[in-house]
């Protein structure tokens, strides 16, 4: 790969795409169409690191993702993260993916791709809007999710950016997650993240150094609450929702003495919604006294008599087996003396 300053923007992409046969090392992709837009151009998927363009050949259909800037160490990043989910090949809920160091030419100089499946689904955001009336599907993609918060944890896997665009929902509820740039995986422990992923869906507080297996926490019941009080209250939707967001946006966390959005899932008067609002809020609190020079005062893992010691990424199999335990799980790397202000909340079930 070019090792120069030069880096492909999106439309250095588009313009190379349009000659697959001479853009791709990858022969599946080599002979692929793109998907255009109404000017003829292959048609973007943007985010902020990376354009992503659907391929079709015959039945096949691939996604490439081209990224707009050099992260130096994404391939070996990709071979750890690939390493890790073939021990979990039973785990639906990521597509085929393959990085390829070399993958596209551009202005003759190679650069990376990520080759992935391309899996059917609409985002997050979508399915929740296209089912607003229908309570009951709400409340099966509720399931669906805390299942998946527990099959993540318990599987030693973080994605590290959960939000609308990375989740896919098949018609049924089942879910799809994309994106695996930002993934935290047993043999990345002690790395630093690329990323701090979406700002409506995470910690303020959050920086590159919180990367372990519990950084998809605070997201994954961010999202949760969202789901349950538009099963309640359509209207939230139509109120808070943006489109690039569910409910949430980053000043709810930062100043939620002022957010209305606080205000009315506080008046929705739901006790679960109540509790992990709390959770969420107090995190956002904790993180900002550490931030001022006040760390949390954690106890070391396994410091407390008769406990079991663990490698690292592993989690406790009691608590990532019960749903209830979501919000202790990651409650305890936000919220400052979570043992003592909170009595026995961990060991609920």
């Amino acid at each position: 790969m070019s090792h120069s300053s030069y880096w492909p923007s999106m439309v250095d992409y588009q313009e190379a795409l349009q000659s697959p046969r001479m853009a791709f090392t990858s022969s599946e992709l080599r002979i692929g169409t793109p998907v255009a837009n109404q000017l003829g151009l292959p048609r973007p998927i943007c985010g902020t690191f990376a354009s992503v363009y659907e391929l079709t050949s015959g039945r096949n259909r691939w996604a490439a993702k081209c990224f707009l800037r050099n992260i130096p160490d994404l391939h070996q990043r990709y071979a750890k993260i690939s390493e890790h989910l073939r021990k979990w090949r039973r785990l639906q809920y990521f597509v085929t993916f393959e990085y390829q160091q070399e993958g596209i030419l551009v202005r003759g100089k190679s650069f990376p791709l990520v080759k992935m499946e391309w899996v059917e689904g609409c985002q997050l955001n979508t399915f929740i809007e296209q089912n607003l009336s229908r309570p009951r599907v709400l409340a099966k993609l509720t399931k669906r999710w805390d299942r998946l918060l527990i099959d993540l944890r318990n599987a030693h896997i973080a994605h590290g950016d959960l939000q609308h665009g990375n989740i896919l929902v098949r018609p049924n509820a089942d879910i799809r997650l994309i994106d695996y740039d930002g993934m935290w995986v047993p043999s990345l422990d002690g790395e630093e993240s690329n990323e701090t992923g979406h700002p409506d869906y995470q910690n303020p507080g959050r920086t590159q150094k919180d990367f372990h297996v519990g950084i998809d926490e605070f997201a994954g019941a961010v999202i949760r609450i969202a789901i349950c009080a538009v099963r309640q209250e359509r209207s939230l939707w139509e109120k808070y929702n943006n489109g690039d967001n569910l409910l949430f946006r980053r000043q709810d966390f930062q100043k939620p003495q002022s957010s209305t959005l606080i205000a009315d899932l506080q008046a929705l008067g739901d006790h679960e919604i109540k509790e992990r609002l709390d959770l969420v809020l107090e995190a956002c609190a904790s993180k900002r006294r550490e931030a001022r020079g006040r760390a949390p005062r954690r106890k070391a893992a396994g410091s407390e008599p008769g406990a079991q010691k663990s490698s690292p990424g592993t989690a406790n199999p009691k608590k990532a087996d019960s749903p209830a335990a979501g919000p202790a799980a990651w409650l305890s790397d936000y919220v400052e003396d979570f043992g003592a202000s909170k009595g026995n909340a961990q060991g609920r079930k």
